[in-house]
């Protein structure tokens, strides 16, 4: 489980899925992706070598825009991924995405392996690299969630190396450019969701008539969904929020797991922390049998059998779908929330419309310019940078 993944860049698979890519998008996803930017920012971008594209990550088609981006401005790019993904569908997914230039980072420690390998990509500055310093999907298309610091780090420690073996002159400087996402449902929301609506209220036993305020049934099947997670882990639902639902069974699954490999469960740590924590110290313990009463409640996640490894999976499932009810309900969200429940009930995800997503691609930002705060205190360097990227990349967000 714990294996790192380096990158392994194959020409024939890149330039076949660049190929297919398009009618994916089209055929399977329903999703335009539209690239935006000024004429002088986009010749930036294209300029840049030693170059990290940081992108918010409010959506499970993330990777496709990286992929789409990659595609529409002719260059290839290295990827950071969470390292589970790399063993879905037996490994299979994660030949992939090696094949593609995609290496993993263990999410909750410090992998040195993944920092080694970002910072020998940045010094060398033949491809772009792209990461989502949020880490977790945020289902959030208008704001900028709590960044990861550690990709902050690694640049300004990648800038103060080039800058003292450079003999010639000025280093050349790492750049940071800023990415925003946000995607939008571009058809009538009730006949976007009705075919996906339909299968999952049969699959969970809601005799509900066929009727159009598409929001009360999606607040029913999350009932419904919920109640059979409660059930299957053999817990009792109490009175509670949805989004509180959501936590709580999060909480109860990760404690039977810690019980069953004998680690603790620090319940001071939130509930994404703690996840990481049991997750990082299970080790070969992710084979064994699922802590779930009834094993075949829901689809594997791409895992063979129903295994602790699934019952992660799950809760990563949940604290995305928690986060998808903390906010306002939206049409793009409604369709995320049915995504999230067809992949338990189904292990695959209908299309729901006609949707599209915009990416507006800013100014790079020039790490150099940041060096001599690093080097007077490495906590206040990182911090304003990162800070400095935050407002630069939430006013893209608003703007879009």
């Amino acid at each position: 489980m714990h294996e790192f993944k380096r990158p392994k860049p194959n020409s024939i698979v890149i330039a076949s899925c660049k190929f297919i890519l398009p009618y994916w998008l089209k055929m399977k996803e329903h999703l335009s992706i539209n690239i935006r930017g000024s004429k002088s920012d986009l010749e930036a971008f294209a300029k840049s070598r030693r170059a990290v594209i940081l992108l918010n990550h409010p959506d499970r088609q993330d990777p496709f825009v990286v992929a789409e981006l990659a595609n529409k401005m002719n260059e290839e790019f290295y990827c950071m991924a969470a390292r589970e993904c790399f063993d879905w569908d037996g490994g299979w997914r994660g030949w992939l995405f090696q094949s593609l230039g995609c290496y993993s980072v263990a999410r909750g420690k410090a992998d040195f392996h993944s920092i080694a390998t970002t910072e020998k990509i940045l010094k060398e500055g033949q491809r772009k690299l792209a990461v989502f310093p949020e880490a977790e999907i945020t289902a959030d298309d208008d704001t900028l969630h709590d960044m990861h610091k550690a990709i902050f780090h690694i640049i300004l420690d990648v800038q103060k190396d080039l800058s003292q073996g450079s003999q010639t002159g000025p280093a050349e400087s790492v750049v940071i450019i800023p990415a925003a996402i946000k995607f939008t449902l571009r058809c009538n929301l009730y006949n976007a969701v009705r075919p996906a609506l339909k299968n999952i209220e049969k699959n969970l036993n809601l005799k509900l008539k066929d009727h159009p305020d598409v929001f009360a049934r999606i607040n029913a099947v999350v009932d419904a969904y919920l109640s059979r997670v409660f059930d299957s882990y053999g817990l009792k639902k109490p009175e509670a929020s949805f989004g509180q639902l959501a936590e709580i069974a999060v909480g109860e699954i990760l404690h039977k797991i810690a019980s069953r490999i004998g680690v603790n469960c620090d319940d001071l740590l939130s509930p994404t922390e703690r996840l990481y924590a049991i997750r990082n110290q299970a080790g070969e313990n992710i084979k064994a049998s699922s802590v779930a009463l009834l094993q075949k409640a829901f689809h594997c996640a791409g895992i063979a059998r129903p295994s602790i490894a699934s019952d992660f999976e799950r809760i990563e499932r949940l604290l995305i779908l928690q986060r998808m009810l903390q906010h306002p309900s939206s049409e793009i969200q409604c369709c995320r929330i049915l995504d999230f429940i067809e992949s338990e009930l189904f292990g695959a995800i209908s299309p729901k419309g006609r949707q599209s997503c915009d990416v507006m691609l800013g100014l790079p930002i020039e790490v150099s310019s940041f060096s001599d705060i690093y080097a007077e205190s490495k906590e206040k360097g990182v911090n304003d940078l990162s800070e400095y990227f935050r407002q630069k990349l939430q006013s893209m967000i608003q703007a879009l």
